[in-house]
């Protein structure tokens, strides 16, 4: 663990000596504080990682088992090198290797394969694979209005939400001069969790109340809860196309990335059957 936490502090402070190095460089004003070999040390390294050391000499010592510990990784790891490893040459080649084929992939895709996934498509896809799509928990669209007991004519805000749409303006007018709480969700789906967390009613009494009642009220000893449902859809049902649709797109898009990549792979193996690449059977 302790080493781990080395390597990534390491690798934090190396970007950070970089930048200042690089700084350093331009305006000249660089030196050389340790040489091993070929290998150098630079001031500005040192600079960088002693930025918030608490003294000179916390930043001193800071300094100290730095190089320490700069000359130590070299040295071991001229040591280790000096061994000859085929299996480890052949990992990092493959590990190379790798690190270049899927960084070239990343540019194809993102340059060459189209993005657009058509409505027409996802229909489709989403009747194709009615399975695949079903709810793991209750979801709602409608309007949550939170106002103290004290507020007043809350019944004219009962009548309101009966169509919210068509009153919008008064609704969202007595909800900035008397709500506590307030959410209007007519044209997303929200979880029925997070509307029932602002509710003083238990899971088992709102998931009846909501599978029942296309309106919930609830009152507690400071608030008056108003929860109006314009459409709701429950655990184990298929879900509603719209809520669906971003993760049908990105499965769409996994699959044409897959079948875009694998059809390039062939036109390049086609094409090197008629130049370079010849088998001998």
């Amino acid at each position: 663990m302790k080493k781990a936490l080395y390597i990534v502090l390491a690798l934090s402070l190396t970007g950070c000596a970089r930048f200042a190095e690089q700084r350093a460089r331009l305006t000249g004003s660089d030196e050389v504080v340790a040489e091993l070999g070929t290998n150098k040390l630079y001031r500005s390294e040192l600079d960088a990682l002693t930025l918030d050391a608490a003294s000179r000499e916390d930043s001193a010592k800071m300094a100290d088992a730095y190089i320490r510990q700069w000359a130590t990784d070299l040295l071991f790891y001229e040591k280790a090198h000096a061994r000859e490893d085929k299996q480890i040459e052949t990992m990092v080649d493959s590990y190379r290797r790798s690190l270049y084929l899927h960084r070239y992939e990343e540019k194809l895709v993102e340059y060459k394969m189209p993005k657009i996934v058509s409505k027409a498509n996802i229909q489709v896809f989403y009747e194709a694979n009615p399975d695949l799509y079903r709810l793991n928990e209750d979801i709602l669209k409608g309007v949550l209005m939170i106002v103290p007991n004290t507020a007043p004519h809350p019944e004219k805000v009962k009548k309101w939400l009966e169509k919210p749409e068509e009153n919008i303006q008064q609704i969202e007018k007595y909800a900035y001069q008397h709500a506590s709480g307030y959410q209007l969700f007519t044209r997303e789906w929200v979880s029925g969790n997070q509307i029932l967390i602002r509710m003083p009613v238990t899971e088992s009494n709102f998931s009846q109340k909501i599978r029942n009642n296309d309106y919930v009220e609830v009152r507690d000893s400071v608030n008056i809860c108003m929860l109006r449902i314009l459409d709701k859809h429950f655990v184990g049902e298929a879900m509603p196309l719209d809520y669906a649709e971003p993760q049908i797109r990105a499965a769409i898009l996994q699959k044409r990335q897959v079948d875009f990549i694998n059809a390039y792979r062939d036109a390049l193996y086609e094409d090197a059957l008629n130049g370079k690449l010849k088998i001998n059977k």
